[in-house]
């Protein structure tokens, strides 16, 4: 084997893109970087072949700034894919280059500590230890009888554990008996380059569910699903996988609120809801018109651990997301990470919107970004400081 582990990929790539440059035109990063996806693979696979030794590799391409920015600043948004001719699989190319950036030390320990979402310790748990928030009373993965599997993510898990158990409790209701599987779905694994970490992690999720019975996993963040439905596809095991909207709508969920905010709604599609169905299932649930402004353009800047490479591109992400909407209106989200990303960036950058995930237009519980923010910041500054800067330092 050569010094890159994920050269057959790249050549892979080398030979398929005919360097149209739509999938530059698509996305900011490869704008930046003036590269095509053909010429990421050339680049180093080219980086690969000057080099005699680890050391001359690193050096060849951490002096490629072009390169660096084209594999580090992706967001796993697809833009570029949904541009592309010959339907190249653009995250495959870009997680394995980070999988080689991690080989070769060219992503920096402090980006990626605080999420190694498979330990014991991430920001999520640490987060819900230090405030005592637990769901152990709603683990059942054991018990082989459960009808669903019930899978919030880990922002909702962790910043919003009222709402999470209101849903949870719903989910139940109406379908039987229900597992929790509060677990991250190994997405921050992949950005920094631990692919088969990730792989792994879902493995593990795949096993209890499996050991709970459950017919369904009914998740709430449409990148939780598609992980989900990919690993149990992979391994063979015929659990249905389902977004939150679709079952929902499929179990004639009537909403607890009553009346939606009285500012105009601007609905935000995730990246990772590649066909747009759950956007649409949100509608329809939701009861709004079909002629609701949509919010499409890409990323909202949480993704593919940007905001560790670039903070200051994270929140032009977020600002270019948001700038859809107009002022007074309300930003109603699909996925969690995109209402806490903008929540933080309207705290960081006020401007008059209000922002929602969907759920809080359904439930009567609801996010209180201010005090998660407060507490997450008081982590740090606190008598768990220390422990703290040991475990995720």
């Amino acid at each position: 084997m050569g010094l890159l582990e994920c050269s057959d990929t790249y050549w892979k790539f080398a030979g398929q893109c005919t360097e149209c440059g739509h999938c530059t035109g698509a996305c900011d990063s490869l704008t930046q970087a003036e590269m095509t996806l053909g010429q990421i693979a050339k680049a180093m696979i080219e980086a690969e072949r000057t080099a005699e030794t680890r050391e001359d590799l690193r050096m060849n391409i951490a002096m490629n700034p072009q390169l660096v920015q084209a594999v580090r600043g992706c967001f796993f948004c697809t833009s570029c894919k949904n541009t592309c001719f010959a339907h190249n699989d653009v995250c495959d190319l870009i997680y394995h280059a980070r999988v080689d950036f991690q080989n070769l030390d060219l992503i920096a320990r402090g980006d990626w500590s605080s999420v190694l979402v498979d330990e014991e310790w991430d920001i999520f748990t640490a987060y819900r230890a230090i405030h005592g928030i637990g769901y152990d009373d709603l683990i059942r993965h054991d018990d082989g009888d459960c009808e669903v599997a019930f899978f919030p993510g880990c922002s909702l898990a962790a910043y919003g554990p009222e709402l999470m158990r209101e849903i949870f409790e719903t989910v139940e209701a109406l379908g039987g008996k229900t597992t929790l599987v509060d677990h991250c779905c190994g997405s921050p694994l992949k950005s920094a380059g631990f692919f088969d970490r990730a792989e792994a992690l879902c493995d593990r999720i795949s096993d209890e569910v499996a050991a709970s019975g459950a017919k369904r996993v009914v998740c709430v963040c449409p990148g939780c699903a598609n992980a989900m439905a990919s690993t149990l596809g992979r391994r063979g095991v015929e659990v249905e996988v389902e977004t939150l909207s679709s079952y929902l709508l499929a179990h004639g969920f009537e909403p607890k609120r009553k009346e939606l905010p009285q500012t105009p709604l601007y609905l935000s599609k995730s990246c990772q809801d590649r066909d747009g169905s759950y956007l649409r299932d949100t509608c329809e649930l939701l009861g709004v018109a079909p002629d609701v402004p949509k919010i499409f353009h890409g990323c909202c800047g949480a993704g593919g651990g940007v905001s560790a490479f670039d903070p200051n591109r994270q929140a032009q992400q977020a600002d270019s997301k948001m700038s859809f909407a107009e002022d007074g209106s309300t930003v109603v989200t699909m996925c969690p990470t995109c209402t806490y990303t903008y929540a933080y960036r309207l705290m960081s950058a006020p401007r008059d919107l209000a922002n929602k995930h969907y759920t809080e237009l359904l439930f009567e519980n609801q996010f209180d970004w201010d005090l998660v923010f407060y507490q997450l910041n008081s982590m740090w500054s606190g008598e768990y400081g220390p422990w703290l800067a040991s475990v995720l330092g």
